[in-house]
């Protein structure tokens, strides 16, 4: 407290300590204001040259050489063949004919009758028996192998005759049960053997019915 007093005693006034406070105050708040005015205007100029410089891009790249021009060859067309001159084709005027004229002016001959036609010759229906048209008959010899098994039976034929009326062929034949298969071609050859000795009606169809049978001897 005693140093407080002298100060007290010994200093200035206190309306000039309270000017010399506040120009001191002022003082610095202007000195502040300049310092912070100028930092800032600083600090915006080179955020303003770090935006410029990262916006600023590359230059264009030069642009491409045009396209090489490609120049199209014409080829001469050739000239047109020349037609050749065809002369126009002239119709000779029509002829008449006087050879029509003449037949047009005669009369037509008068049909000529139809000919009677031949009269028709009926055929036969069936072979006819051989008995009624031939003049000479024969009888077939007995084959000797049939003869000696003792195989007995009928032969029936149609044979063909010729027209010098003399046997041409066997038309057809059969035989009963009686003469085993390996037998007929036996009785066959001795029944056309026969038949070459007979006469007959020319052309035409004749049958016979042959039959053997063994003699009992009784």
């Amino acid at each position: 407290m005693t140093s407080i007093a002298a100060r007290g005693i010994g200093g200035p006034p206190p309306k000039r300590r309270i000017a010399g406070l506040v120009g001191v105050i002022v003082f610095h708040a202007l000195l502040i204001y300049a310092l912070v005015s100028g930092l800032a205007q600083g600090v915006v100029k080179v955020i303003q040259q770090k935006v410029e410089v990262a916006v600023i891009s590359e230059p264009p790249p030069p642009p491409p050489p045009p396209p090489p021009k490609i120049e199209k060859v014409v080829q001469p067309t050739a000239a047109p063949k020349p037609q050749a001159y065809v002369p126009p084709v002239v119709n000779p005027p029509p002829v008449t004919s006087t050879a029509n004229a003449i037949q047009s002016t005669t009369s037509d001959p008068a049909p000529q009758p139809a000919p009677t036609p031949a009269p028709a010759v009926e055929a036969p229906k069936g072979p006819v028996s051989a008995k009624a048209n031939c003049t000479q008959l024969q009888a077939p010899e007995y084959p000797s192998k049939a003869q000696q098994d003792e195989i007995q039976g009928v032969v029936r034929v149609a044979f063909q005759v010729g027209d010098n009326g003399r046997f041409s062929h066997i038309a057809n034949i059969s035989f009963d049960g009686g003469i085993p298969p390996r037998y007929r071609s036996g009785f066959q050859s001795a029944i056309s053997a026969a038949l070459q000795g007979y006469s007959c009606k020319p052309n035409s169809l004749l049958s016979q019915e042959f039959g053997f049978k063994l003699d009992s001897g009784e």
